[in-house]
């Protein structure tokens, strides 16, 4: 028998605290798998997507699901091992959405399609899917999914979709909204030009927000020779920021050694710390067909079970995700839709190079979004630094290193 027949009982399937480190561990695996998949496909200086929201969409397609697709599909999101998934991530959603978050799903299905009154019931007990026939008119669906996702998101994606494939049988949309304020905000009047180190020979000029004494808690990695930041937001988010000390470094490999499980426990108590930070506004629009292909998901797109959903031939036309990121004083703003080289004093901590970023619910640790800068700036023209413009040289020797 399938979870979800379990599931319908309601037996056992209580949250407790390990089921959702278990949910948490899962998918830091699957954002670290993903980021690294989109990573060796894009060109794109900047990556942004949200684990939370794709993990929706695929946990909704996998209620269809049956044998094998099922087993697949659990396995690619690292999800196997949770039990009562659905009730898992339905819980999990609900409680998210209280603070900073909205979060909405959806399934789009063909005019004059048969499906299952017990998928359509879960999708909406665990979803919040109520199912939307599609017209047949291509020009009116579109505008009818981008509408919804545009509302979904605050606004933040406008046009979600630009085509719709002419052979969709079945969409599942999930789309996400995040905006977080800053538990202590930038003061706008200290936002200024300055420098962005892509590496060791080039700069760009960007908009930096700084702070005087910031409470900041933060560390040195020594095994990785990273620094580890955290911004708080009011609510129960935080933003990770992962610099890397060397320019040589690559998403997979920091990603790789990372440790989430103890990141909790690694952040000190925070210190005024005077801070530099990029304005920031990333827009990631990605198909994810080939992504999920290289992770061990071929068979969505060719010929999947999903006899759960219909005993038509079904398959998935397309996973699209979209997210954007903005940072500015009063905190983040960032949305998503599914279907450096530091001065290295106790006191300073500066974005000034290329990092990842992840950000946390606190409690779970369950990640919302993740995402690498390369360049801030990616339409300035780089410039070649003078020897001087190295920060090594001028900083790291009047700082102590801290442990």
């Amino acid at each position: 028998s399938s979870e979800e027949d379990d599931e319908g009982e309601d037996k056992n399937c209580d949250v407790t605290w390990k089921k959702s480190q278990r949910l948490a561990k899962g998918l830091m695996k699957f954002s670290t798998d993903l980021l690294r998949e989109v990573q060796l496909e894009t060109n794109s200086a900047n990556v942004i997507l949200s684990p939370l929201s794709i993990t929706l969409a695929l946990s909704h397609l996998a209620l269809g699901a049956a044998n094998q697709t099922e087993k697949h599909l659990l396995e690619a999101m690292h999800l196997a091992s949770v039990p009562c998934l659905h009730h898992a991530l339905s819980n999990a959603r609900r409680r998210l959405t209280e603070s900073l978050l909205s979060a909405a799903s959806r399934v789009y299905l063909k005019k004059g399609f048969e499906v299952k009154e017990k998928f359509l019931e879960d999708s909406e007990k665990f979803y919040g899917a109520k199912p939307v026939t599609l017209s047949g008119n291509s020009e009116d669906d579109l505008m009818a999914i981008n509408k919804w996702v545009e509302e979904a998101t605050n606004g933040q994606i406008p046009t979600f979709l630009h085509e719709l494939p002419g052979n969709t049988v079945m969409l599942l949309l999930s789309a996400i909204h995040f905006h977080g304020f800053w538990r202590n905000k930038f003061d706008a009047s200290f936002t200024g030009p300055d420098t962005f180190h892509l590496d060791n020979d080039f700069m760009v000029p960007v908009e930096m927000m700084k702070a005087q004494k910031y409470p900041l808690s933060w560390f040195t990695l020594e095994s990785q020779d990273v620094q580890v930041a955290k911004f708080a937001f009011k609510g129960n988010m935080s933003f990770v920021a992962i610099v890397p000390n060397q320019f040589s470094w690559n998403v997979s490999h920091v990603l790789k050694n990372f440790p989430y499980e103890r990141l909790r426990s690694l952040f000190p108590k925070e210190v005024p710390t005077t801070v530099k930070i990029p304005k920031l506004k990333v827009d990631s629009q990605l198909e994810l067909n080939k992504v999920l292909s290289q992770i061990g998901l071929q068979e969505l797109f060719t010929n999947p079970d999903l006899q759960k959903i219909t005993d038509e031939p079904l398959f998935v036309s397309s996973v699209q995700h979209q997210s954007t990121l903005e940072l500015k004083e009063d905190g983040v703003e960032a949305s998503a839709a599914t279907g450096i080289m530091l001065s290295r004093s106790l006191s300073a901590f500066s974005l000034d190079r290329p990092f990842l970023f992840i950000i946390f619910e606190e409690e779970t640790g369950i990640p919302l979004f993740i995402g690498s800068i390369q360049n801030p700036n990616p339409n300035a023209a780089p410039q070649r630094k003078e020897p001087q413009d190295s920060p090594d040289e001028t900083e790291v020797t009047e700082y102590p290193v801290p442990k």
